[in-house]
């Protein structure tokens, strides 16, 4: 078993994704991969 260089959750070795040349879980590699939220187009700040 392998760990996630991000979270430190073990997972299999063929689980493991290479992010920015961590070796990072599946969970991780979304959260990396999702776009940051943005306020709705009326709010002003």
């Amino acid at each position: 078993m392998a760990h996630c260089q991000k979270c430190g959750a073990e997972v299999d070795e063929m689980d493991l994704y290479e992010d920015y040349g961590l070796k990072v879980c599946e969970d991780c590699k979304i959260r990396a991969t999702a776009s940051p939220s943005q306020p709705c187009g009326g709010e002003r700040f």
